[in-house]
């Protein structure tokens, strides 16, 4: 049977790992590779420095809250800063279909020079290729970007993560998701759910400045319990986090009663988990809680049974809550 790319393969979930994990790392072979995170670090000319890369497909392309340029700024930055680098620079390529609006290109364009500028970050490279209608839908974009760590010694690693930390999400969870789906769906949720998509610097930055973080990564495709799963499988350890300190908004919640959704599930595009010891717990949250009221702690690290990440549900059950299986939007971001 001829083996073919699924959507699911996309979703950011266990099909994208298993891609990822049986294919392009065993060819490529590399051992920087094969340690990487969102970001890869290594050492170059005794210095640390780190690199992300990621492409923006997301329809439709101008959204509540952002637009495909934005997120393609913020997407890379944000990578960059949860492994505790500096970002400093991004390249910015862009595919093209014929026949797009040459005034929808300008405004993307000016939306990434506008959120370059934010994150202190310069545009010094990119690329830019045309195809001919219908051999793509509409604008797709990659960004690249380099960062540089601030100190070394703070750098969060998986390797700190220990029993009995904390783990805290920065805000509420599954905006991006629900916005992007509410545009898809023409529910008349459209106006009502805005994206999270937004850049995490100044948060990380003063976290990171009073805090020692073991870990941090933020939510994008495959949502929160897709993160929580990564973490478990590198650390090691378990993850129980409690159903009723999630913390989810209201019309994030409507939508995902009308058609199925789980709101764990849903991507993110402007949040993160942090992962403290608990006598830094208090500090972190209330540094979190300037930015986002919705901040607070979610769970516990445990000592691994399976490596599993584990619901306690408002009924007093257990559940495990696995990593994404399924396909739920495939251009989400």
């Amino acid at each position: 049977m001829m083996r073919t790319i699924r959507k699911e393969h996309g979703n950011g979930g266990k099909q994208t790992y298993e891609l990822i994990d049986g294919l392009f790392k065993p060819i490529f072979g590399s051992e920087i590779l094969k340690s990487a995170d969102d970001s890869t670090i290594f050492s170059l000319n005794d210095m640390k420095v780190g690199i992300s890369t990621d492409s923006f497909v997301v329809k439709p392309y101008f959204f509540k809250g952002g637009d495909i340029g934005k997120l393609a700024v913020c997407g890379t930055v944000n990578d960059l800063a949860v492994a505790g680098l500096e970002p400093k620079y991004i390249t910015v390529s862009f595919i093209i279909e014929e026949g797009f609006s040459m005034d929808d290109l300008e405004r993307i364009t000016m939306s990434i020079k506008k959120y370059a500028d934010l994150a202190r970050v310069e545009v010094v490279a990119g690329d830019t290729k045309v195809v001919e209608k219908g051999a793509a839908d509409g604008i797709f974009i990659n960004t690249t970007g380099l960062g540089v760590a601030r100190d070394t010694k703070k750098m969060p690693s998986i390797s700190k993560i220990e029993s009995n930390q904390v783990v805290i999400v920065s805000g509420d969870i599954g905006r991006h998701g629900a916005c992007i789906y509410s545009h898809n769906e023409d529910l008349g949720f459209e106006e009502r759910i805005e994206s999270d998509c937004g850049l995490l610097l100044d948060v990380i930055s003063e976290l990171m400045q009073e805090v020692d973080v073991a870990y941090m990564k933020d939510l994008t495709r495959g949502g929160l319990a897709t993160a929580l799963n990564e973490i478990v499988q590198k650390s090691g350890f378990d993850i129980k986090v409690e159903e009723e300190k999630i913390p989810v908004a209201d019309e994030v919640k409507a939508l995902c009663d009308i058609l199925g959704l789980d709101s764990y599930y849903l991507a993110c595009e402007g949040r993160f988990v942090a992962i403290v010891n608990r006598d830094e717990k208090e500090k972190a949250i209330e540094i979190l809680r300037k930015y986002n009221g919705f901040a607070c702690e979610i769970g516990t690290v445990e000592e691994s049974r399976e490596k599993r990440v584990y619901l306690s549900t408002t009924f007093g059950g257990t559940r495990i809550l696995d990593m994404l299986y399924y396909e739920m939007l495939p251009r989400i971001c």
